[in-house]
């Protein structure tokens, strides 16, 4: 993995916008050093980053990865 583009997250209010705005750019960066989604979740942000990796882990399924 050299790069991670999100290209829908959840922004419908503060909160998360708020969460995601910190924990999506970490968890990229989690990913990338790891070259995988065996990683710890974020924390206070552990439903966005379940979905993060799930999301990441059927990207990478149909990539052939």
């Amino acid at each position: 993995l050299v790069s991670v583009k999100v290209l829908q997250f959840p922004d419908h209010s503060g909160t998360s916008r708020s969460i995601n705005r910190q924990a999506l750019p970490m968890l990229k960066s989690e990913v990338i050093s790891a070259q995988g989604t065996r990683v710890n979740l974020i924390s206070g942000a552990t439903l966005t980053s379940r979905a993060y990796l799930r999301s990441l882990n059927g990207a990478l399924r149909q990539a052939g990865a």
